[in-house]
């Protein structure tokens, strides 16, 4: 690399640094203010938005067009309304994970997380909490993810078993494409609760079925299913616990059935920057949570009885995705 070119990206770098600490403070500035609670209840301008928080309108036209730069506002005709990202800041990502980056100094100094998600006292409460903001942020990778298995077309009338499914977007995704497939959610019973919602608005109730408890410890059949979807469960398993629960897994399917893994997989240099974020907020929030490579993942399968695992990431958002399918092997390793 000449120098031109190290300047360059020394520049590129400075500037991408300067561009997300000042849309961060833009940000958290409107949320502190109540600038994205005044346009709650409609489009208005900046003269009726500054009026509602009590500022002054010129300032407040500048912060609205940053807004509509960083997408949670929008305009038309001097007019600015919420856009549809808004909507979910609501809810519980409305501080964008502000309660674990703020713990960040703490746990950098002890090594102990704000959280124990992979706990199987804080679990269920954890992700009771999350999952129904979890689907909306994958339905996108959900959906690529259904087409690049080929689902209604490829692979047809499927038993499909969700381990850890939480909301089951990921499997009711696939059920959607395909007329003939059931799905049969295992989670903690507040969750699979749930997943029966999101079956219910999807219009698949009657093909969905659970399996509440432990994944570790419920009855997940045997030999009764064709396709098992283990979504974002790998990175809260340490690998021991990702081979038993593999284990387990490769019982409930029949001869010839398959498994996709589908977790955080550095491989898109477009998820980068959110996937080594991601890593750092999994040790925020779990004990021994991590990003497993895919070749650990292929180990693990292989450890597990699985065989041919295939490697594959997800072009959609959040780009750092993908999904490891494997056949189940005919012996136990």
């Amino acid at each position: 690399m000449n120098a031109a070119t190290e300047q360059l990206a020394a520049l590129q770098a400075y500037f991408g640094l300067m561009n997300m600490n000042g849309a961060a403070r833009v940000y958290r500035t409107a949320q502190e203010l109540g600038v994205h609670e005044a346009l709650r209840g409609g489009a208005g301008t900046a003269a009726e938005v500054a009026a509602a928080c009590g500022l002054h309108e010129a300032p407040v036209a500048l912060l609205l067009d940053a807004l509509c730069a960083l997408g949670t506002v929008e305009a038309t005709d001097g007019c600015y309304a919420l856009a549809p990202v808004a909507n979910f800041l609501s809810g519980n990502y409305r501080n964008l994970g502000d309660e674990y980056w703020d713990f960040l100094p703490t746990f950098l100094r002890t090594g102990t997380p704000l959280a124990r998600m992979d706990s199987v006292e804080q679990s269920e409460a954890q992700y009771e909490q999350q999952v129904s903001a979890l689907a909306w942020m994958m339905t996108p990778a959900a959906e690529v993810f259904a087409g690049m298995l080929g689902i209604g077309s490829e692979r047809k009338s499927l038993r499909i078993l969700d381990v850890g499914g939480g909301s089951g977007i990921w499997s009711l995704t696939c059920a959607q494409r395909d007329a003939g497939s059931t799905v049969t959610v295992s989670d903690w019973p507040a969750v699979v609760d749930i997943a029966a919602g999101f079956a219910r608005r999807m219009g698949l109730a009657e093909r969905f079925d659970a399996i509440p408890g432990n994944y570790h410890e419920a009855d997940l059949g045997s030999g009764a299913f064709d396709l098992a979807i283990v979504a974002n469960v790998t990175h809260i398993e340490t690998p021991e616990g990702n081979v038993a629960l593999l284990r387990r897994v490769r019982d409930a399917l029949r001869p010839g059935g398959e498994i996709a893994i589908v977790d955080v997989i550095p491989a898109q240099g477009e998820g980068r920057l959110p996937a080594s974020l991601y890593a750092l907020g999994l040790g925020l929030r779990t004990e021994s949570g991590r990003v497993h490579s895919a070749a650990a993942l292929q180990g693990y399968l292989a450890d597990a009885g699985f065989r041919n695992a295939q490697v594959e990431p997800i072009p959609a958002p959040p780009f750092t995705m993908g999904i490891v399918v494997a056949s189940r092997g005919e012996q136990p390793c």
